[in-house]
């Protein structure tokens, strides 16, 4: 974290009321912090161990390096075991830890729903949420997977993250990104066939500031949102829907030999589809790689078009067939 001396005391307290949290070491890098940030931490009483680092690098902040840093100082102070990340900007709900420690039973990284501050979202911010959760929904419709949530959601972000220790470690961990870092290692996990969770029941609220640390975050966006000018477009979600009809198909005939209707499907020659198959150590990873964009390509629409679409969509008989 980056001078975050205002906002931290809400975020210890919030991890000070944790229930049923099990052993827990909290682990904080301040990333070139001169605000009094490190004094106020080593100062406040929590009801477990704490481990810190710091970095005096200078230069303009960088989220990918800051997190890849704090994840060390975690897996060196307790080796093994789950890595859960937030930000200091961040309140996790009393059951956030207690959550991720079911979710991540049935999975190997949780990504938890992330909140704003009451009544700080835009107009546009609120649909935006609210198509991509339907998006999602309609997602698991076309291609149900057994550790997804039952009350599940669109977010995949790092101020709401679960993953066992062993699996960040296998995919390299987070990218050295001014941003996107989060997206990247979600990206890396599913590739490598590694079981993602989306659990809305794992909440965090969030800072809804509009002037964020990081160039192109999510402060930005939300700052973005606020112009009632700017029209979102977003992509088609026929398009999307067509990319999970394909990855039902590629997990469900990896480990099998007949791949003609796919790559016949997918317009790639059957070669390159066997040899992708060959190299993947499930379907998961091979639904991940092999998947790309629609032959058309993926059409982007404004948002209140892809409102409709999605509706007519989710209000067809839409079956997969393996």
């Amino acid at each position: 974290m980056r001078n975050e001396v205002e906002l931290l005391p809400r975020f210890l307290r919030a991890l000070a009321k944790q229930r049923d949290a099990g052993p827990v070491t909290l682990a904080v890098f301040f990333d070139d912090c001169d605000d009094g940030s490190e004094a106020l931490v080593a100062s406040f009483k929590l009801p477990f161990a704490v481990v810190t680092d710091c970095a005096r690098m200078g230069g303009r902040p960088n989220a990918g390096r800051a997190r890849r840093r704090a994840m060390a100082l975690a897996m060196e102070a307790v080796p093994g075991g789950a890595l859960l990340t937030t930000d200091a900007d961040s309140a996790p709900a009393p059951d956030w830890i207690a959550a991720f420690r079911r979710g991540l039973a049935q999975a190997d990284v949780v990504a938890g729903r992330i909140l704003t501050d009451a009544g700080q979202d835009s107009p546009t911010q609120g649909r935006l949420g609210r198509y991509y959760d339907r998006l999602h929904t309609l997602r698991r419709a076309l291609d149900p997977v057994a550790w997804e949530a039952p009350h599940t959601h669109h977010w995949g972000s790092a101020a709401s993250l679960a993953i066992r220790a062993d699996v960040y470690q296998a995919v390299g961990g987070f990218a050295d990104m001014a941003s996107g870092e989060d997206a990247a290692l979600l990206d890396a996990a599913a590739r490598g066939g590694w079981r993602l969770r989306r659990d809305a029941d794992v909440r965090v609220t969030t800072s809804s500031r509009r002037t964020g640390r990081v160039p192109g975050g999510f402060a930005a966006a939300l700052s973005a949102w606020d112009d009632d000018r700017v029209v979102p477009t977003v992509t088609h979600p026929a398009d999307e829907a067509w990319r999970y009809t394909q990855h039902a198909q590629a997990r469900a005939l990896h480990g099998g030999k007949r791949f003609e209707a796919l790559a016949d499907t997918l317009r790639l020659s059957l070669a390159e589809v066997e040899q992708v198959a060959a190299e993947c150590r499930n379907g998961e990873a091979f639904a991940a790689r092999i998947v790309g964009a629609p032959p058309g390509g993926m059409r982007q629409v404004s948002l209140a078009q892809a409102e409709q679409l999605l509706g007519a969509l989710e209000g067809e008989p839409l079956e997969v067939v393996a």
